[in-house]
């Protein structure tokens, strides 16, 4: 059996997919880390004020402040996080480089300094790009990760079984 990361950074747009669509890769994964409700998945997500700023301001313009403050509620009560302080001094030199795209350098050092042993993102440019120049965590799509990790079939035998998680 392939071992499941324990610690993985979810990008902006997987938070706001998987929301609407519980069914989909993104909202199986968010369901899978207890999205509805607290579970015992020891699998954290990384998080820091930068991808909480993102998620608030996308989801604001997307559909309203209300959906903004649900979906960051549900993150800070139900799932497993490993919150992290970005450096601006670090966020400065990391945007001079260019190596990768200005707009995704705070969700890149959330990553990185959150240690993350996955990266999940439906940002394909950003993932390629996170490949090719860095190579410093596996970047997988939330299809990827779903088929990689947590197959359908898996996860509907899983689904709602609380001693899933409980140690042996």
């Amino acid at each position: 059996m392939i071992k499941i990361p324990e610690l993985i950074f979810l990008d902006t747009n997987v938070y706001l997919i998987g929301a609407v669509e519980l069914e989909s890769p993104e909202g199986l994964i968010l369901q899978w880390l207890g999205w509805e409700a607290p579970n015992d998945n020891p699998v954290g997500v990384i998080i820091s004020e930068e991808l909480i700023d993102q998620i608030a301001r996308v989801a604001k313009r997307l559909k309203n402040k209300d959906w903004s403050g649900e979906i960051i509620g549900r993150i800070w009560q139900n799932l497993k996080f490993c919150y992290v302080q970005l450096d601006d001094v670090e966020l400065a030199e990391m945007e001079i480089l260019g190596v990768i795209p200005r707009e995704d350098v705070g969700v890149y050092l959330t990553a990185k300094i959150g240690q993350s042993q996955c990266f999940i993102s439906a940002n394909h440019k950003l993932i390629k790009v996170l490949v090719q120049q860095t190579g410093e965590f596996e970047c997988l799509t939330p299809s990827e990760f779903f088929n990689k990790y947590l197959n359908r079939q898996w996860f509907s035998l899983i689904k709602g079984r609380k001693d899933y998680w409980a140690k042996d």
